[in-house]
Formats: structure tokens, sequence, C-alpha cells
């Protein structure tokens, strides 16, 4: 077996916000509210004026926790080629039966940002692709669009399983 990679929590909170990652489901593996996980992350102040940041029995559950998101992601990687795919008129080929399978992602990631980020979307064409069966957009997904989301998705769970983090060196947790 690999050795994992030794990283801080701040190391863990940056590339988790770089690549759209969810607080919500790492709290709740560690029966810790989103709130106070936010916090311990960015350090926010304790009523003593001490930042904030986890303990070594929250690090262990982090640790547990990164290699079920990891599965939990790779549990859902997509496929292309319902039997909603369609062709238009100039010749791209659409899976709309993919909107489902990305929206089951978003417990996992940010899938507005990661849109954004990977594809290039504005808010916008997201929000038609996604959002509005009246659109022409509608369910407009091709399969270079996916390849690129499960590229996405395979790398955030590679390093989350990689990934162990480790106390810092002063003692004050929450």
């Amino acid at each position: 077996m690999m050795e994992k990679v030794k990283v801080s929590q701040d190391t863990l909170y940056q590339f988790m916000l770089a690549h759209d990652v969810k607080m919500t489901r790492l709290a709740q593996l560690i029966g810790k509210s989103d709130d106070v996980v936010t916090s311990c992350f960015k350090h926010h102040k304790d009523v003593h004026g001490n930042p904030r940041k986890f303990n070594a029995q929250h690090i262990a559950a982090i640790n547990e926790a990164l290699p079920v998101i990891a599965q939990e992601l790779q549990a859902r990687l997509l496929t292309f080629g319902s039997d909603q795919t369609f062709t238009n008129t100039h010749g791209r080929t659409y899976d709309p039966a993919l909107i489902e399978a990305i929206n089951n992602l978003g417990t996992y990631l940010n899938v507005t940002g990661m849109m954004t980020r990977l594809l290039g979307w504005t808010k916008g064409k997201k929000s038609a692709v996604f959002c509005q069966p009246s659109s022409k957009a509608y369910g407009n997904i091709s399969e270079q669009d996916m390849i690129t989301i499960n590229n996405e998705v395979l790398a955030v769970a590679g390093v989350l399983s990689n990934y162990e983090v480790v106390a810092d060196d002063s003692d004050d947790t929450i």
C-alpha cells in the first residue's frame, strides 16, 4: 500500500476549495455541523480569542472520512449514452440523462462552481442546461463534458484517498 501524503488541515481546506468540494459530507462523516467544520478550517476565533482548529480526535475522524468520500465520488462517475441521447442539427451529440447523475455529484461538489471552472460555462448556461426544460440548451451535456467531469471526480477522489491530515504543532483546538 502506498504511503499517504501528510498534509495540514489548511492544505486539505485549500484543496477542497480549489476543487469545489463541499464541506457538508465531511461534516456528516465526522459528526460535526457544517458551521463547526468551516469555523475550524477558517480558524475563526473562539470565545478566548484563539484560532479554532481540529483536535486529534477530529483529525482522526477526518482521516477516516476522506477515503469514504473518495469511494462515494468514484461510485458516481458519469456514463454517456443513455436512451435519451440525441444529436442536434449541428451534429453535436448530447445526453440529458446526465443531468440527474451530475446533480447527484452535488452532494459532494459544488456543481455550478465545477461547471464554471472545468467547462467554462456561465451560471446562466448551467441554469439553462440543468433547470430550464423549455430552453434549447436543456440537457446539452456532451461526451467531452462527461469525460472532463469524470477526470475531475477521479482526480479529487485520488487526492482525498491519499491525504492524511496531521495535527498542527500548537495545542489550541475546538
